[in-house]
C-alpha cells in the first residue's frame, strides 16, 4: 500500500466536547492524500467512542489508545505510527481550515522546503472568531537561521507544532522530552537547524480554540513549578546551537529572549503564595546570575535592562523585595 503525502497526528485526552469537529475539519480537507493517526492518552469520557465512531467510517484513520503518559509519550507514538512524507500535529481541541493541508504541502513541494507554517485564527467554542487579526497571504521563504531568529524575536508564528507541516525525516533523531512541559519549545529549535529552508505564509489556517479545559492555554494563564521546565528548554537550545556553530546574532536573540522569559516568570511568581515564591525565585536568581555576562553582552538586552541585571545579581534580595511590592500595588490597584 502506497504511503499517504502526509500523516496528520492528533493527541486527546477527554476531549468529547471538542474532538468531534476537530475529526470533521481534518476529514473534510480538499486535499485528500493523508492518514490520521489519533492518539488517545487515556481519555475516561467520551472521546474514545467518538474517535472509534470516525474510524469505522474512515480507513485514512488509526486509533490508538494508551494509559495516561501525557502529551509528549503520545507524540512520540504518532511519529512511530506515521508512515507519511511529512506530518503534521495538532492539538485535539483545534480545527483546520479546509485548504491547509494542501496549499501547506504545496508550499514545502514548490519550494523544496522542510517545513512550511501559517499564522492562525483564535476562535471561541461556537468558532466566533476573537478579535479582528489583519489578513495576507503573503508568502516568506527563509534559511534556517533566519527562521530560528524570527521565532525567538516573535516574528514568525510561535514555538508550536500545529500550524506547521514537517518533512517527516527530521524527527529521525527527535523526539519529545517525556514529563517537561512546553514540549514544542524543546524540539522546534532542533528541527528548524535541520531545514533547509522554511516557507511561511501569512494566511490563517489553524484554528486554535480557547475554552477553559485547554492545557495549552492554561500553561499561559497561571503559574506552576512546571513552569522552570523553560530553563532547561534554553539552556539545551543554546547548548545545541552553538555545537552547531550557529551564527553569534542568532544565539544572541535566543539569549535575550531567555532573559525576557526569566523576567516574565518573576512577574508571575511574585503572585503565588510564600512557599512557591522562595523555591521558584531562587532557582530564577541563580539563572540570572549564570547567565549574567552573556545577558549584559547582548545587543537585544536594552541599557534599562542591563541596569537591572547589574542590582539583581549583586542585591538579589533587594531586588525580589521591589518586585514585590510593585506587585501588590499592581494587584490592590
Amino acid at each position: 500500500m502506497k504511503a499517504p503525502s502526509i500523516s496528520v497526528s492528533i493527541t486527546v485526552f477527554n476531549l468529547e466536547k471538542y474532538v468531534e469537529k476537530c475529526i470533521i475539519s481534518i476529514l473534510n480537507q480538499q486535499f485528500t492524500d493523508f492518514e490520521l493517526i489519533i492518539i488517545d492518552d487515556g481519555s475516561t469520557d467520551r472521546t474514545s467512542e467518538i474517535c472509534n465512531y470516525y474510524r469505522q467510517l474512515d480507513e485514512r484513520i488509526t486509533y490508538i489508545y494508551q494509559s495516561n503518559q501525557g502529551v509528549s509519550a503520545a507524540r512520540n507514538l504518532a511519529l512511530e505510527a506515521s508512515t507519511g512524507k511529512y506530518i503534521l500535529m495538532a492539538d485535539g481541541d483545534d480545527r483546520l481550515d479546509l485548504t491547509m493541508l494542501g496549499k501547506l504541502f504545496k508550499l514545502c513541494e514548490t519550494n523544496r522546503a522542510d517545513i512550511s507554517t501559517c499564522n492562525n485564527y483564535l476562535i471561541d467554542v461556537n468558532g466566533e472568531m476573537l478579535g479582528k487579526p489583519a489578513i495576507s497571504d503573503n508568502i516568506h521563504s527563509m534559511n534556517n537561521e533566519e527562521a530560528l531568529y524570527k521565532m525567538y524575536s516573535g516574528k514568525l508564528t510561535g514555538f508550536g507544532l500545529c500550524n506547521k507541516l514537517y518533512r517527516k525525516e527530521l524527527f529521525n533523531e527527535v523526539r519529545f522530552p517525556i514529563g517537561r512541559k512546553f514540549e514544542d519549545a524543546a524540539v522546534q529549535y532542533r528541527l528548524i537547524q535541520q531545514a533547509n529552508k522554511v516557507v511561511f505564509t501569512e494566511e490563517r489556517l489553524y484554528f486554535y480554540v480557547i475554552h477553559s479545559e485547554s492545557m495549552t492555554r492554561k500553561k499561559l494563564t497561571k503559574y506552576s513549578i512546571k513552569r522552570l521546565d523553560i530553563i532547561e528548554n534554553f539552556e539545551e537550545s543554546i547548548e545545541f546551537l552553538n555545537q552547531k556553530n550557529t551564527s553569534k546574532y542568532v544565539l544572541d536573540i535566543i539569549t535575550a529572549d531567555y532573559y525576557k522569559s526569566l523576567r516574565w516568570l518573576v512577574i508571575d511568581i511574585m503572585k503565588e503564595n510564600k512557599e512557591v515564591r522562595k523555591k521558584s525565585l531562587k532557582v530564577v536568581t541563580q539563572q540570572i546570575i549564570s547567565w549574567k555576562h552573556l545577558f549584559l553582552d547582548n545587543p537585544y538586552v536594552s541599557k534599562k535592562e542591563t541596569y537591572l541585571i547589574h542590582f539583581w545579581s549583586r542585591l538579589p534580595r533587594i531586588t525580589l523585595a521591589v518586585y514585590h511590592i510593585r506587585n501588590q500595588f499592581v494587584l490592590s490597584s
